[in-house]
Parts: structure tokens; sequence; C-alpha cells
């Protein structure tokens, strides 16, 4: 890891979390002190520690992201620290010499956040897609066990639906392209597709936005005409093919409407 760059204004991981050897220290550090020739005090992780708090407090993204990068971080400043003890320092003057080194909380974690925001992009429009595909399966086996949608011809699409129920399903069948347009776009944009796109972090967060709310509106579309069948014709409708795809729906919806709305609040911190 290049902890040089710490000191520039936009700090960031030169190599994938959990490649960096540990003992690489900050520029400043004396370098050659034998490893392990100054035992650590708990007053070293304390300081680190509180530092590294208020790292993580800024950091966006996944938990299991923000986790490897804090690891990083706290390996860098412990060796740092101890390069610092070695020659004489006091504990608590080490640990904060090495601190400074590395920056403030504030801009060590705008350094990461162009990168945290892309991973949570990309994981949130994947667990849509799946997420998608899943449901989808569910609803259609739910529609063929009620002998709903047999004949697939255009002038005899279900007869039995009334023309607002049939304007239901249209609505259907836009909002879930826009959902696999925007889910896809995500994808594409934290992938291959990044090195010919112009370097805009907003525009894959975007697009996981539009289909985390993309698809809470199919959810809520599918459960508003099951209660219309329901109501209309109890009696035509499979009990547990029709269960299993309501419960499918339910926890898409809510899991669906709260990765949006963190996309949207990462979107919205992203300078």
């Amino acid at each position: 890891m290049n902890w040089s760059a710490r000191r520039g204004p936009t700090p960031r991981l030169t190599a994938p979390v959990g490649t960096v050897p540990r003992g690489t220290v900050p520029r400043g550090a004396p370098r050659g002190a034998p490893r392990g020739a100054v035992p650590r005090r708990p007053g070293d992780a304390a300081a680190v520690e509180s530092y590294l708090a208020e790292v993580t407090a800024r950091l966006p993204g996944p938990g299991r992201a923000r986790a490897g990068i804090v690891a990083e971080l706290r390996s860098g400043l412990l060796d740092a620290t101890d390069a610092f003890r070695s020659t004489g320092l006091p504990a608590e003057q080490a640990a904060a010499v090495a601190i400074g080194e590395f920056g403030g909380p504030c801009l060590v974690a705008d350094g990461f956040r162009t990168e945290m925001a892309a991973r949570q992009a990309r994981r949130v429009s994947v667990s849509l897609v799946a997420a998608g595909l899943l449901v989808g399966l569910l609803w259609i086996a739910a529609a063929f066990a009620s002998h709903l949608g047999i004949q697939l011809a255009p002038h005899r699409l279900w007869p039995d639906l009334s023309p607002a129920l049939r304007a239901v399903v249209c609505l259907i069948v836009l909002v879930i392209a826009a959902e696999a347009w925007a889910a896809l776009l995500g994808i594409a944009a934290t992938g291959r597709l990044i090195r010919w796109l112009p370097a805009r972090p907003r525009r894959a967060l975007t697009a996981a936005v539009i289909a985390g709310f993309a698809a809470a509106g199919v959810d809520i579309v599918m459960l508003s005409l099951l209660a219309a069948l329901l109501a209309a014709a109890p009696g035509k409708l499979s009990p547990l093919p029709i269960a299993l795809a309501t419960t499918a729906s339910c926890a898409r919806l809510t899991l669906a409407t709260r990765a949006a709305h963190r996309c949207l609040a990462t979107r919205t911190g992203l300078t």
C-alpha cells in the first residue's frame, strides 16, 4: 500500500482489501525497526480505535467492505505507532503522530467514498436482478396454478379481467422493464463498462435507486392486483403458490425500499 498517498487530498487504497502486507508504515515513520521490539500497550489501541470509529461512521457501503478497509487502516496505524515508539516517543504521542500522518477521519473516509459507493450500487443491483427473477418465477407459477393467463393470444389475453386490471398488467410490464434496465445499468456502470464511461460515481447509485424503487413498485402493484382478484374470484386462486409469491413480494418490497433509501443517502453524500 502506498501510504504516502494518505497525505494527499484524496487517499485511496492502491491494492485490493486484504492484500497489503503488514509492516508497511506511512512516510515519515522510522524504518528498519525490528518487529516486536516495542511491546504494544492498551493506550495505543485505544487511540487508534477511537480514530477508526470516526472513520467507520463516515464510510458508506456494505458492512463487509467497510470492515476490510478498517482492518487495513488498523494494521497500518498500529505498525506506524510501533515504529514511532521504537524511536523513544511515548505511546500516546506515537499514536497521535501516526494518526496525524494518516490525516483526519473525514479526509480518509472521503478517499474511500467513491469506491465504497460503487460497491454498494453493484451489490444492490445484482441483488435486485436475482430477486426479480425469483419473484417473477413465483408469480408466473402462481398464475398458471390458478389457471390465469392460459390464453396467450393478444386478442384473448386474460378474457376474465376487466379493462382496469388489464391496464394494471400493462403497468406491471412497464415497471418491470424499468427495473431491469436500471439494475443492469447499475451492474454495467460498476463493471468493465466503467473503463469507457466518464468518472461519475453517482450514475451507478442513481441506477440502483431507480431499480430499488421500481422493484418496490412492482411488488405494490402485484399485491394490489392480487387483492382485486381475491375480491372478485377468491376460489380461482391456488393457495400455496399465491402464498409463496406474496411472501416473496413482501420481503422484496421491504428490502428493495431499504436498499434504495440507503443508496439515495450515499448518493447525496457524494461530492
